[in-house]
């Protein structure tokens, strides 16, 4: 699924210029909903076709629709970019407090503990009840109806700035906040610096096409440090019910903590945006790194604090990890320029195509090996490269200041 997403997000923003904003996402939001239904006959067939349905082609579907609400929102707030990419990216983060609970509901509706475990794998716990197998395949086809009609409302409500609309929410901000209303740029896509750096004053003032900003260092280590960030949340979102089930038999309460992870991770995406607003992008991430580290150190401890240990250390790295998804495409936007920042941003996430596999492949190398203290020290180490490489980040505003 990663792959997938991180591979389509490089091709999204064409799809954008040639498709148009509504079209684009909800072709992307109805190709993830049909893997979702399709994975009803995968799954009770072949685990490798599943990978494609419920992996590669949800991914698909998503790394197409991800990029043009963005785009959208940093159109309607120009100057609070971090502020519109958290709002937006927030409800992508947010979804699962509610569909952890409607799925573990459906699927294990009494609570049944897992049961069975693997002799090599004695920490991994599996169900083999019945009822719990059975309701598995028809979920997906719960799910994939609920997603498809949730996606086309949401696409009927989506809306590029026009004029007075702009003019409106313009008149709703203080007099200092107010910027002009330009066009994305002439029929080349070039945008007068000078006004990009006057419709966003915490931007550099450049605007750069894709073929020119990987050229340039602060592109490959904004793209080096997603990469490594990257390793936390694919960990912890997949990985963070297995651990707890290693002194946690209660499945419901696991389900409970996800789905309050998922406040956090929402909640959190909006904060780390408001973060970006208020300070340059290298002072907020350095932040991020140094506290994602700490807490991946400090969960360590959660089997000897027990549920309520274990409950709020989960909703405090949900809430801290969930920055990168609001840092990245704003240090994109103002780094490189809005002009171009659909099929930017799409090649900063393609970190993730290699990111992504990494992070699932080395519980399943290592975690045997170094245990769950091992890779969760492992994790920390990446965050702790994110923070050196974010040292030597130094893009600067026209005044001289930091991003």
């Amino acid at each position: 699924m990663i792959c997938g997403q991180g591979l389509m997000m490089l091709f999204s923003g064409f799809l954008l210029t040639k498709l148009g904003l509504r079209n684009t996402t909800l072709f992307g939001g109805w190709i993830m909903s049909a893997g979702m239904l399709l994975s009803y006959l995968t799954i009770q067939s072949s685990f490798y076709v599943l990978a494609i349905t419920y992996g590669f082609m949800v991914g698909v579907g998503v790394g197409i629709a991800y990029t043009p609400p963005l785009v959208c929102s940093m159109k309607w707030l120009t100057n609070r970019k971090g502020l519109a990419n958290g709002f937006v990216v927030a409800g992508f983060g947010g979804g699962s407090f509610i569909f952890n609970q409607v799925q573990t509901a459906y699927i294990n509706p009494n609570n049944v503990a897992p049961n069975i475990t693997l002799p090599k794998h004695p920490d991994e716990k599996y169900f083999d009840d019945p009822e719990v197998l059975d309701n598995a395949p028809n979920s997906f086809l719960i799910l994939g109806a609920i997603y498809a009609v949730m996606q086309l409302i949401g696409v009927l409500l989506l809306f590029e700035p026009q004029e007075h609309r702009h003019d409106k929410i313009q008149g709703s901000l203080p007099s200092n906040e107010r910027v002009p209303l330009i066009k994305n740029g002439d029929e080349d896509g070039h945008v007068d610096p000078s006004i990009e750096t006057a419709l966003d004053p915490k931007g550099s003032g450049l605007n750069l096409r894709p073929t020119e900003i990987v050229k340039t260092r602060a592109f490959w280590i904004i793209w080096s440090t997603f990469a490594l960030n990257a390793q936390g949340p694919i960990f912890m979102t997949t990985l963070y019910k297995a651990f707890g089930q290693t002194f946690i038999s209660d499945d419901t309460f696991l389900a409970l903590v996800g789905a309050f992870g998922a406040i956090g991770n929402a909640g959190g995406r909006i904060f780390w945006g408001i973060l970006a607003d208020m300070f340059s992008y290298k002072t907020t991430m350095l932040f991020l790194c140094s506290t994602f580290t700490v807490f991946m150190l400090i969960i360590m401890t959660a089997p000897y604090g027990g549920k309520p240990m274990f409950f709020i250390l989960i909703f405090i790295i949900f809430v801290i990890f969930s920055g990168n998804y609001s840092l990245f495409p704003t240090v994109t936007a103002r780094a490189f320029g809005s002009a171009h920042v659909g099929v930017n941003y799409g090649l900063v996430f393609s970190s993730n195509i290699i990111s992504g596999p990494i992070a699932v492949l080395l519980p399943i190398v290592l975690q045997d090996t170094i245990g769950w203290n091992g890779m969760f020290g492992l994790i920390s180490g990446f965050s702790v490269i994110s923070f050196i490489l974010t040292l030597t980040f130094n893009v600067k505003r026209p005044t001289g200041e930091n991003i």
